[in-house]
């Protein structure tokens, strides 16, 4: 629950000790995994999608060009068109008549003949899926041939119908944009990429693709970690729209999408890894293997890597970017279980296993063991290059697109989250050693910037510092990237008010800060009841909006609770040592933010004023390095009376400003004609 407060009279502005950085975005990847607020209603999720993935879309176009580039063999003739079924002549031109009472059966009727190898099916009955608490419901899908109709695993194009032109969120013709800007639009828009999300969230794709239907034309989508390619309008009984899915049918499993570097294990390695992963034989297994990896220098005793299948399903939130996905997997060479990181980097960047190499190396401390890691030598996005060839499309659109790349990391040490705390001292303990981590680091030249309670895990009673792909080096004064993400709770005030402020180690310091805080909070023992916690992490850790500049910013209530805790105060923790040392270290970072005194403050006597404005000036020299706030840790975990057994506890929240089974909710947009629709003989889509 957001709400607008009145920012305070003046902040002071620290020194970003580090690096020079670029706008932040606030993506649901990044916001959704820690919100305490609310779940979006179907419209309102699709409007925030559509928002956040019109910045990435790439388009109109021609429908050759699609063809050629993503689904036409390379070595074949250019013209290698077979003959079009008669049943697909004249379903098309039945559904395009409008005279089925069932339209979706009647493209599937139309399709299956030049798609022999798999299977099309209507499923706008048949959710194929929940995805983040919501159900998915495509009209049309094409399957792998013997799977299940509702298996989103084996869905290889999930389509879409609707019967208003409307509904289009792009327009071909515009030159100020390609995509529109209406509800209509966005809706349709925002519901097609909550279904791309959805759909290589449940498998291992480096891309996928989906169409769009409107009455009489269609549009064909190319999905991939840097955005979505968008053809113009296709007529539906035109040669280019059947001959799509003649070559998506004869399309070699890379060329769908499929990523080949991800198999199912031989019987003898899944029984190993069933008896050491401590999994029944109900559970599909998967087998990563990193003889596709171009680095060698691990190489030599690499094997395969065994982990559930079921431990990834729909952990993205978004089709686009690092697409972060972690397992617990049995390594076949070492025998043993082992840790495996799979994600999709950021091309310009350093692969995290070369930062920790350089990291051990200088001695860094509370870091987890690299065993291996790499780049897929082949998987990389491609939309970024399609924008960057047409100068015309460079012109309207609004960001570069940033290539991404597949990279596979091993971990010796498997680690506990850290809000599975056994206790409150183990929680400030993995925080103590992240933060000496973090500062041994920073002396080293690097800077983490991606400060969050997924990235400090629980291991020997203490903590690890993990995910370095987003870290910088000190040195480097040019602006990496085209945007900054992060995890939006635990980024700082500063940089939530300015997302082209630069980053630096104070900013990291003060995420530690919110870390326990956020922590402390959702799952230590307190007294706050669920409505009130949901008002205090809603409004001081969600907040967010949008300003005239198209920028998101936030933090204002993050600021004033700073400088202000009184909640904190107010709040009976059953660790009085944990609440003191947030009261502590809230009250030194808060100092960034208070305005200086005045002659007022000083009862108009300057020699007052001068030895005040010392004092602050003193308090912010001591936030320039990490030492105070590894020092206050350490002075409070020497304390003898930490309880034994205070583990996490997760408070439930009351969600008390809209009680509505949003997560139930459909993200099927129902139309307000779908009541009449039974029995009528016309061609009434839903307009969903």
């Amino acid at each position: 629950m957001s709400r607008q407060v009145t920012p305070p009279q003046s902040q002071n502005r620290s020194v970003a000790t580090g690096s020079t950085d670029t706008p932040m975005s606030r993506k649901q990847s990044g916001f959704e995994p820690y919100s305490s607020t609310p779940p979006s209603n179907r419209n309102q999720r699709f409007q925030n999608m559509a928002s956040e993935i019109s910045k990435y879309v790439v388009g109109p176009m021609p429908v050759s060009e699609f063809l050629n580039r993503f689904l036409r063999p390379k070595t074949a003739p250019k013209e290698q068109k077979s003959g079009v079924p008669s049943a697909t002549t004249t379903g098309l031109q039945a559904y395009l008549a409008g005279n089925y009472v069932n339209q979706y059966q009647s493209l599937v009727n139309a399709l299956q003949p030049i798609c022999p190898n798999f299977e099309i099916r209507d499923t706008n009955t048949k959710p194929v899926t929940t995805f983040q608490g919501y159900t998915i419901r495509p009209d049309v899908c094409v399957f792998n041939r013997g799977s299940n109709d509702v298996d989103i695993t084996q869905a290889e194009i999930m389509m879409e119908l609707k019967s208003d032109k409307n509904d289009d969120p792009f327009a071909d013709e515009s030159k100020m944009s390609f995509v529109k800007g209406s509800t209509a639009g966005k809706n349709t828009l925002g519901q097609t990429t909550v279904y791309a999300a959805a759909h290589q969230a449940s498998q291992f794709r480096t891309h996928a693709f989906s169409v769009l239907m409107f009455l009489t034309y269609a549009r064909l989508l190319r999905w991939d970690r840097s955005g979505v390619v968008a053809t113009g309008a296709i007529p539906i009984d035109s040669p280019e729209f059947i001959e799509f899915f003649q070559l998506f049918d004869q399309a070699t499993p890379q060329m769908r999408g499929i990523d080949t570097s991800v198999s199912t294990p031989s019987p003898e390695n899944a029984s190993e890894a069933r008896i050491s992963l401590g999994i029944g034989s109900n559970i599909p297994l998967v087998q990563f293997s990193l003889d596709f990896l171009s680095d060698k220098a691990y190489n030599a005793t690499n094997g395969v890597y065994i982990a559930s299948r079921d431990a990834y399903m729909n952990k993205s939130h978004s089709p686009l970017g690092r697409s972060t996905r972690t397992f617990i997997a049995y390594s076949t060479s070492h025998q043993c279980n082992i840790f495996l990181k799979d994600s999709w980097r950021l091309d310009s960047q350093t692969p995290e296993h070369k930062i920790y190499n350089t990291l051990h190396a200088q001695n860094v401390p509370c870091l987890p063991t690299v065993l291996a890691g790499s780049d897929i030598f082949d998987q990389t996005t491609i939309t970024q290059d399609v924008l960057s060839e047409n100068p015309i499309w460079m012109k309207v659109q609004p960001k570069p697109l940033r290539k991404h790349r597949h990279h596979r990391l091993i971990l010796k040490e498997i680690a506990t989250p850290l809000h599975l705390f056994s206790s409150t001292k183990i929680l400030v303990s993995a925080i103590y050693d992240a933060i000496k981590a973090h500062s041994a680091a920073f002396k080293a030249g690097i800077l983490h910037r991606d400060i969050s309670s997924g990235n400090i895990m629980i291991y020997n009673n203490g903590g690890l510092l993990i995910d370095w792909d987003l870290s910088k080096n000190t040195e480097d004064k040019n602006a990496r990237e085209s945007e900054r993400t992060g995890t939006w709770q635990f980024i700082s005030c500063r940089l939530l008010k300015d997302p082209t402020a630069a980053q630096g180690l104070t900013d990291d310091v003060e995420s530690f800060i919110h870390v326990l805080t956020w922590v402390s909070f959702r799952y230590a023992k307190h007294n706050l009841g669920g409505g009130a916690l949901e008002s205090f992490l809603g409004s001081v850790f969600d907040h967010a909006y949008y300003e005239e500049d198209g920028l998101v910013r936030g933090g204002d209530n993050k600021m004033n609770y700073l400088t202000s805790p009184s909640q904190l105060m107010e709040t009976e923790f059953g660790n009085l040592l944990l609440k003191g040392l947030l009261l502590n270290i809230t009250d030194t970072i808060a100092t960034r933010y208070r305005r200086p005194p005045t002659l007022r403050d000083a009862d108009d006597d300057e020699a007052t004023l001068d030895r005040l404005l010392n004092a602050r000036q003193k308090r912010l020299k001591k936030l320039e390095d990490s030492e105070w706030i590894i020092n206050e840790f350490a002075s409070v975990l020497k304390l003898p009376d930490w309880p034994a057994n205070d583990e996490a506890r997760k408070h439930e929240i009351t969600h008390t400003s809209r009680l509505t089974t949003h997560i139930e909710g459909s993200l099927k947009r129902k139309s307000s004609e779908d009541a009449g629709r039974k029995g009528k003989k016309t061609r009434a889509l839903a307009s969903k």
